[in-house]
C-alpha cells in the first residue's frame, strides 16, 4: 500500500515539474517575442528562454518524428521533458518498489510516449495541407491583381500564420527568393513539393507549375485546385469523426487492463509482491503489457481511414 502510495506521488510530482517546465518555456517564448533585444544591445536566448533553461536537442531522426507529430510543445522541450521524467520516474519506482517495478517504469515511460507520437505521426503534414487552401486562394489574389506569378507567389509567402499556415508561407517564401535569385520557377516550386510530399500540396504545385509554362487563366485555376483541396479536407475530416468511436474504443481497451492492474496492485499487497518481486509475476507482467501494446497499434491501424 505504501509503495502505491510513493509511485503515485511520483507520477503526480513528475507531471507537475513538466507541466511547470511547460509553462517557463511558452513564458519565455512569449516574452522574448514582446521584449526583443535587450536596451543594452545584447541578444537574449534563442527562443526566449530563461538562461538556465536550455532543453537538451533530440537527434536528427528524433527531431523529424517529433515535428512530424505536430505536438503542441518544441521538440527540444518534449526530448527533455521525457528524459528527466524517465529518469524521475525510474528512480521513484525503484525506491517504492525495487528492480522489478522500477523496470515496468522504464518500461512504461518509454514505450508509452512512443505510442502516443506514432498516433500522431503526419500531423505536421495534415496541418500543412490544412493551410492549403487559404495559400492558394491569396496566390489567386495577387494574380487578379496584376502580380505575376513569382510576386504571388512572394506575397502569399509573405503573408503570416500559425502552424502549417507558417510553415507554407515559409515555404512560398522560400520558392520565389529561389526564382529571384535566378533559379527557374517551376525548379523552385517542384522543390516545395519534393520537401513536402503531401497530395494536396502536389496537387497545388502542379497548377502553379502549369501556370507557369503555359499561361492562360492561371487565378481561376489555382481557386479550382483551392476548392479542389478544401472539399478533400472536408471529406478527410467526416471520415476521421466517423472513425473516432473506434479510436476512443482502442484507447479505452488498450488502457483498461492498465488501469485495473494498477488498481489490483495498490489494494492488494499480494498482487503487488508477486507481480513485482518474483520472476514469474514480472514475466507475465512484460509479456502482458506487450501484448497490450500490440494490440492498441493493431486496433489503430484498423480504425485509420486512408485519405
Amino acid at each position: 500500500m505504501i509503495a502505491g502510495v510513493v509511485s503515485g506521488l511520483a507520477v503526480l510530482a513528475t507531471a507537475a515539474a513538466g507541466r511547470a517546465a511547460l509553462r517557463l518555456s511558452r513564458r519565455g517564448t512569449v516574452v522574448g517575442r514582446l521584449a526583443g533585444p535587450s536596451a543594452s544591445g545584447e541578444e537574449r536566448p534563442a527562443g526566449g528562454r530563461a538562461a538556465w533553461w536550455h532543453p537538451v536537442e533530440p537527434p536528427g531522426r528524433v527531431s523529424a518524428v517529433l515535428i512530424d507529430a505536430a505536438l503542441p510543445v518544441h521538440p527540444a522541450t518534449a526530448w527533455t521533458a521525457w528524459l528527466l521524467a524517465v529518469g524521475a520516474g525510474v528512480l521513484a519506482a525503484a525506491v517504492a518498489g525495487g528492480p522489478g517495478l522500477a523496470t515496468v517504469a522504464l518500461l512504461a515511460l518509454v514505450c508509452g510516449p512512443v505510442l502516443v507520437v506514432r498516433s500522431r505521426r503526419g500531423g505536421a503534414g495534415m496541418r500543412l495541407e490544412q493551410a492549403l487552401p487559404g495559400g492558394l486562394e491569396a496566390v489567386a489574389r495577387s494574380l487578379r491583381s496584376g502580380a505575376s506569378l513569382r510576386q504571388a507567389v512572394e506575397e502569399a509567402g509573405a503573408s503570416t500564420g500559425r502552424g502549417g499556415g507558417r510553415v507554407l508561407a515559409d515555404e512560398l517564401a522560400r520558392a520565389a527568393a529561389e526564382a529571384a535569385q535566378g533559379a527557374s520557377l517551376v525548379a523552385a516550386l517542384e522543390g516545395v513539393a519534393a520537401r513536402r510530399p503531401y497530395p494536396g500540396v502536389r496537387l497545388g504545385v502542379a497548377a502553379l507549375c502549369l501556370g507557369a509554362e503555359t499561361g492562360g487563366a492561371q487565378a481561376r485555376a489555382v481557386d479550382g485546385v483551392a476548392a479542389t483541396v478544401r472539399e478533400r479536407l472536408a471529406v478527410a475530416a467526416e471520415l476521421r469523426a466517423l472513425s473516432s468511436q473506434a479510436r476512443m474504443s482502442a484507447l479505452v481497451i488498450g488502457l483498461a487492463p492498465i488501469g485495473f492492474g494498477g488498481f489490483a496492485a495498490v489494494t492488494d499487497p499480494r498482487t503487488a509482491q508477486f507481480m513485482f518481486h518474483t520472476p514469474a509475476g514480472l514475466a507475465l507482467l512484460g509479456v502482458g503489457l506487450t501484448l497490450d501494446g500490440l494490440g492498441w497499434l493493431w486496433m489503430q491501424r484498423l480504425a485509420r481511414v486512408a485519405t
